[in-house]
């Protein structure tokens, strides 16, 4: 599940008259920076019309004498403090990237860029602090199951330009499928958390919408290929999801799923799973606004996320401090932003219909299956800057490899993924018994170390005013369920 965010960069005035509205350039008193904004909301044109879903991140930053500064006088200064947060966190990028290559090799794509950098992402999670104690991955290994490969050049290019130089994913039973840009999200991102993994495996098979017994045959791929020698991994990243409400007919099929996940955990293998992208209501996922039916806005959660043998994994919004440090996060929910930024679009959550509580997570009260069990930064605004090529579905149309704008549950979940290879690695290290199937452990870090986790108690993931779930607060909910993990804090609980 992902969303995409393509970027192009354009002059002010040009901008004023292709969307129909003018800018404004808002001072910052305390730092002299200057940034220009729409003052309404765009209108598209008529060749973007129909095309384009959201336009985002029309906003320009101005220094003193820049080379934008011919562009500015037709806008009128208006002095503000800092843009402010909403629910949690801002839609573009806050923070201090290190550029890495990007600077040289994207120069207009960064400049014009709103999404966070590597650094950014791995500091704000204590991510960072593993890598610098020599915890990257070594020894363990992690398998992606996706619907389409990635070009692998593309994974080595995000890998040497941010210095994340490591082991080379390995693609299985690709064929002739084109690459799909949510495959290059989760490899990329898997490599930034754990880049020097014993193995990095992307597991293909084309899915397509209620198809439980795919999902069944792509699960059972890692496993069955230790026949012919592949090592078991330690962690599966599984960032397909579909409506419950459309796969609970397939009683049989989702049975089997679970039977089969509980056999993979019991080897002591953790399968982390996407929660959504919809907020409660995951079948609107995919469908246009203007083309949504009560059906789509239902309350529902996604599948197989909902299985009590995974771990679902959630988004949020996150706002960060100028030394990378989380200052404020929320629910990720985009219809909270303001306009332009507003779409439909959150963080999965909700209650399954079809699967019962498991006996692991105590910080619920329902008798049904609670979604998430943890989550982190989601937002597709401002998202995650990623490499990607033309030859890529969903990439911007270039001649060759640009930086983009990547947000969904997608992301968390290789993010956390990531994170549990370094759990299993530090274990490792401390002589401590491997962690196995993490989500019970987790739980039970949440009750006596809760600070492990960055609790999200603001925003809810609904996207429809009909639809009556899921809050924010203190503790487990079912926005965010435990919160966000903190990967180095957590790895010294792990033997509590």
């Amino acid at each position: 599940m992902f969303h995409l965010r393509a970027v192009a960069t354009i002059t002010i005035g040009t901008a004023q008259k292709m969307f129909g509205t003018s800018w404004h350039v808002y001072l910052n008193n305390s730092t002299g920076a200057k940034t220009a904004l729409p003052v309404n909301t765009p209108k598209l044109p008529s060749g973007l019309s129909g095309n384009v879903d959201t336009v985002a991140g029309l906003g320009h930053v101005i220094s003193s004498g820049s080379a934008g500064a011919p562009d500015v006088p037709s806008v009128t200064p208006v002095p503000v403090v800092q843009p402010p947060v909403y629910d949690g966190g801002t839609p573009t990028r806050t923070g201090t990237i290190s550029p890495g290559c990007a600077t040289s090799t994207f120069p207009s794509s960064v400049v014009s860029s709103e999404g966070l950098f590597p650094n950014q992402i791995d500091t704000a999670y204590g991510i960072s602090a593993m890598h610098a104690a020599g915890f990257q991955g070594q020894g363990i290994n992690l398998a992606i199951l996706g619907e389409a490969p990635t070009p692998t050049n593309d994974v080595t290019t995000f890998r040497n330009c941010f210095g994340f130089q490591g082991t080379s994913l390995k693609i299985h039973n690709a064929g002739s499928i084109k690459p799909i840009l949510e495959s290059s999200l989760d490899a990329m991102t898997a490599a930034m958390v754990a880049p020097k993994l014993s193995r990095l495996d992307l597991w293909v098979k084309q899915l397509g919408q209620n198809n439980p017994q795919g999902a069944i045959e792509l699960l059972a791929a890692p496993i069955q290929a230790t026949t012919n020698g592949t090592p078991l991994p330690n962690v599966i990243s599984i960032s397909y999801g579909v409506c419950e409400a459309t796969v609970k007919p397939y009683s049989a099929a989702r049975t089997l799923f679970d039977r089969e996940a509980a056999a993979i955990d019991a080897l002591g293998i953790t399968i982390a799973v996407a929660a959504g992208d919809s907020g409660s209501s995951t079948c609107a996922h995919g469908v246009k606004q203007s083309q949504l039916t009560s059906y789509d806005e239902q309350k529902s959660a996604s599948w197989p996320a909902v299985s009590p043998w995974v771990l679902a994994v959630g988004g949020t919004n996150m706002s960060l401090t100028p030394s990378n440090t989380i200052a404020s996060s929320g629910v990720w929910n985009d219809t909270e932003f303001p306009a332009p930024y507003q779409t439909i679009a959150a963080g999965g959550g909700g209650v399954s219909t079809t699967e019962k509580r498991p006996w692991w997570q105590t910080a619920s009260q329902s008798d049904d299956r609670p979604v998430p069990d943890v989550a982190a930064f989601a937002d597709a605004a401002p998202g995650y800057a990623i490499v990607c090529s033309s030859g890529v579905q969903s990439c911007p149309p270039t001649s060759g490899q640009t930086i983009t704008d990547v947000g969904g549950t997608s992301a968390t979940t290789p993010l956390v993924a990531g994170m549990i290879a370094l759990w299993d690695q530090f274990a490792k290290s401390e002589k401590w018994p491997k962690p196995g199937f993490i989500p019970p452990t987790l739980y039970h870090i949440a009750t006596h170390a809760p600070t492990s986790f960055l609790d999200i108690t603001t925003g809810t993931n609904s996207v429809f005013s009909s639809v009556s779930c899921c809050k924010a607060g203190t503790g487990y909910d079912e926005a965010t369920g435990l919160g966000s993990p903190i990967a180095n804090l957590i790895a010294t609980q792990l033997h509590h």
